[in-house]
């Protein structure tokens, strides 16, 4: 499926960030995504969390919707979980990465609407 075809789908499981990314880069992000969902990712709670969370404060990640946060493979991971979702707004997830230490920008990898069967995440995230 194309980016403008997912773009005008009025029922996504997954879109693009943002939501007119071109071909190339959905594709890309939709490849990621893909490799990340089939790891065994241990999340935590962010709200469980110390002051800050990879160097940043806890706050400003709860206020930018982190629920759950992990490190896994050398990446620093952040789930997103949107309080207005579904058509015409994106699906309920999003995930971000970046390179385990770094304070580099985050890669997005999308938003979709299921979480992943391999992940694991706390039962109460509060």
């Amino acid at each position: 499926m194309s980016q403008a075809e997912r773009m005008n789908a009025a029922s996504n499981a997954w879109e693009a960030d943002p939501w007119d990314a071109s071909d190339i880069v959905a594709d890309a992000q939709l490849a990621g995504f893909r490799e990340r969902a089939a790891k065994p990712i241990e999340w935590a709670a962010i709200r469980k969390a110390g002051s800050s969370v990879f160097r940043i404060e806890r706050q400003k990640l709860i206020d930018g919707d982190v629920q759950f946060y992990a490190t896994h493979d050398g990446e620093e991971l952040l789930l997103m979980q949107l309080a207005w979702h579904g058509f015409p707004d994106p699906p309920e997830w999003r995930l971000a990465s970046r390179p385990a230490g770094s304070d580099g920008s985050w890669e997005s990898w999308g938003y979709f609407d299921d979480l992943p069967v391999h992940w694991r995440i706390p039962s109460n995230g509060n």
